[in-house]
């Protein structure tokens, strides 16, 4: 049997309710889920895979079309998330103009709303997998090998407890040459998972397809990934962990089994200002790690509350205050726009950006995404009316909104949090000390042209008129100029 897995085109991602142009220049990276689905059924010697992935090869949804007609699969996979809907209802459709094949969709939105998948004006699926999709998917496929799938909609039976079992993500069915980060002087850039689940209870965010449970791989099973990526060339990993120190101890044994063996790779982690310490941090530099992507939020104690962040202040200058000490670089992602939130305490976080000097920060205005409690309480207290992201599952078009946290007292209207982003931006990134610091750091011709695209497109944020700024908070064309009205997902980490 014939599967051919999709990562589609990003014409109309959903950039929440940020400027596109934040979002253009962060890089290119490999579609992780539908690689480690590839690699697990490719293993199972039933199936001939195959995977496109339309974002590194700057294909259009027709594009994606005809190499699925080109493969000719007996099962099409492709992953939705909310923030993606669009361009895979588009893709679904060129595909059905094309050939007579079964679409399954799954990822992240079928946890959420399954039924909807199957909406004519939704995603039209034929099936739908629900929660990890390595097991499930195989299950469906064998299903429908013998003519017997029992339903439309296939749920995982459990979550896959040992993650060591898991192969290796199928990084060769791709053109690996193609993946990079703004972030980073080396390429190529690749990205992979230590763990799965995430115990913490942030109100922002959900992932309703890993659950709150954590799963970790040994030590030894990560540092067996890391050396086939050295070895096949990779410069540098992003670990995609929701929050990769859980266990402080699991990481100390990933950077002694990274020593022993003597792995020369750089990489990049996500993780708590709660769960890391001097002497953690201490070895992993030792160990490799080039930078620590921390989810700081807010710098007001009030607003951290709302958002049940559980982190305080003095954790967070403490924890970039112990990279600077061991020369790990930082990446701060910082939100507005939150419940009971207003213009001082945005200032206040601004104040907190230039005590803690991050590398990098990214700054998002709050989108209530489904299935989180912000969105549950919004809905609730009627800050929200109705349920406008199951409406937009239903009939998918391309002049949605995501809905905001929106209530009198703050500054809370798109324009106010539109202009006030911008003025973000340009107070932390248009300093001339930082600007120095990222012209030192130059290594290369490559991360000379990023940091200067990505440069100009700040400039072009922060001094763009208003109406052609808000033109632009809509959706984006494959040139990065906006059309009408885009995470590892659309909220913050943790």
């Amino acid at each position: 049997m014939k599967i051919c897995l999709i990562n589609v085109p990003n014409t109309y991602e959903l950039v929440g309710n940020d400027p596109v142009i934040i979002k253009d220049q962060q890089g290119v990276y490999p579609p992780l889920g539908i690689l480690y689905m590839a690699s697990y059924l490719k293993n199972t010697g039933r199936y001939e895979m195959s995977v496109i992935d339309a974002q590194a090869d700057d294909l259009t949804h027709a594009e994606v079309a005809d190499k699925v007609k080109e493969i000719k699969p007996d099962i099409v996979g492709l992953t939705a998330m909310t923030f993606t809907l669009v361009d895979v209802k588009l893709t679904v459709q060129e595909i059905r103009k094309r050939l007579d094949t079964i679409i399954v969709i799954g990822g992240p939105h079928t946890a959420i709303y399954p039924e909807e998948c199957f909406e004519k004006d939704g995603l039209n699926a034929d099936y739908v997998v629900v929660g990890e999709g390595e097991k499930t998917l195989d299950r469906l496929a064998q299903d429908i090998a013998l003519g017997k799938a029992h339903d439309r909609i296939y749920r995982q039976i459990s979550f896959i407890e040992d993650l060591n079992e898991l192969p290796f993500p199928a990084r060769e069915l791709t053109n690996m040459e193609k993946y990079y980060s703004v972030l980073s002087a080396d390429t190529p850039t690749t990205t992979a998972f230590s763990s799965r689940g995430c115990p913490f209870s942030c109100a922002y965010c959900d992932r309703p397809a890993l659950g709150k449970g954590f799963r970790a791989m040994s030590a030894n099973r990560v540092a067996d990934e890391m050396e086939w990526c050295q070895k096949n060339g990779i410069k540098e990993i992003f670990f995609y962990d929701d929050t990769f120190s859980v266990s402080m101890k699991r990481v100390m044994e990933i950077c002694a089994e990274i020593k022993r063996r003597n792995i020369k790779i750089k990489w990049d982690v996500r993780t708590r200002v709660n769960v890391v310490n001097d002497d953690l941090l201490k070895n992993m530099k030792e160990a490799g790690c080039e930078r620590i992507h921390f989810g700081v939020e807010t710098a007001n104690p009030r607003v951290v509350k709302e958002l049940q962040k559980g982190t305080t202040n003095l954790q967070v200058e403490k924890a970039f205050d112990l990279c600077k000490k061991h020369g790990i670089k930082t990446l701060a992602y910082f939100m507005m726009g939150n419940p009971t939130e207003t213009l001082e305490d945005v200032k206040e976080t601004l104040a907190l950006s230039r005590r803690i000097k991050p590398d990098f920060m990214q700054m998002t205005i709050l989108s209530p995404f489904p299935a989180t409690q912000i969105y549950l309480r919004a809905t609730q207290e009627g800050v929200i009316q109705g349920d406008p992201w199951r409406d937009y599952a239903r009939r998918i078009h391309d002049d949605f909104r995501p809905p905001l946290w929106s209530q009198p007292g703050g500054i809370y209207t798109r324009e106010e949090l539109e202009k006030n982003l911008r003025w973000f931006y340009g107070q932390f990134y248009l300093q001339p000390t930082f600007i120095w610091e990222r012209v030192k750091e130059v290594r290369n011709w490559g991360q000379f042209k990023r940091y200067a695209a990505a440069g100009l497109s700040l400039l072009k944020m922060t001094m763009i008129p208003e109406q052609k700024l808000k033109d632009s908070w809509q959706l984006r064309t494959k040139t990065g100029v906006a059309s009408s009205a885009k995470p590892e997902a659309a909220v913050s980490v943790n």
